[in-house]
């Protein structure tokens, strides 16, 4: 993610993450933690062996929203304390649950294509891997693997696959994946630091999508 997501992806940008990388381990152990759920997905190069790229996909349910917020309080750095408190933020704007009449999902959180790897549709098929993990554990089958080979529960089901589209790119991998736009928000309403998102991404871009996917 440090050599894609960190360095490319339009929030990141925005908030300075590639002009101060010391806060790369702090959107690190973001990952990590993403990554104890066992949903998490990495694509590799056969010929290789190199990753090509990722998906980091979390387990959420509702009434526990504030794992953002509460995450953005332990960070140090303004860059990355930016893209987590927006992600709350976001949130906090579109009630995904109450939309979707649901109580449980699993986000497409971020998805990391490595530069040398790009327009393979490497993307695409990690939403649409991400999918049908998900409709595996919708139908009871445990498909869950632990970063440390230790036995997860299957816990609950989810309902739907989130995404939060900040590309134009992205926002089209869904349209062709069959995702629905629950909510449009425009960038130049999130303002940190009295600047807002929209000034740094500009016009290509004027708005990310809050998406879903009904298993």
């Amino acid at each position: 993610m440090q050599k894609s997501f960190y360095i490319n992806e339009n929030v990141c940008m925005a908030c300075g993450v590639p002009q101060q990388p010391e806060c790369f381990p702090e959107l690190d152990g973001l990952l990590r933690r993403t990554a104890t759920d066992g949903v998490s997905i990495v694509a590799v190069d056969k010929a290789s062996g190199v990753v090509a790229g990722a998906a980091f996909n979390k387990l959420e349910e509702s009434g526990h929203s504030d794992f953002f917020s509460e995450y953005a309080k332990c960070l140090k750095y303004s860059a990355s304390k930016g893209v987590v408190q927006w992600m709350a933020d976001a949130d906090r704007m579109f009630d995904i649950y109450e939309h979707c009449k649901i109580d449980s999902l699993m986000e497409v959180m971020f998805v990391g294509i490595l530069p040398t790897f790009r327009q393979r549709g490497i993307a695409k098929k990690l939403f649409e891997v991400s999918i049908e993990l998900a409709r595996e554990l919708r139908t009871g089958r445990n498909v869950k693997l632990s970063v440390d080979e230790r036995k997860l529960d299957i816990g609950r089901p989810p309902e739907i696959v989130s995404a939060l589209l900040t590309s134009f790119i992205t926002q089209k991998i869904t349209r062709d994946t069959s995702f629905k736009v629950g909510k449009k928000m425009y960038f130049d309403w999130f303002v940190y630091d009295g600047r807002p998102l929209s000034e740094v991404i500009g016009p290509q871009t004027p708005f990310f999508t809050f998406e879903y996917y009904r298993l």
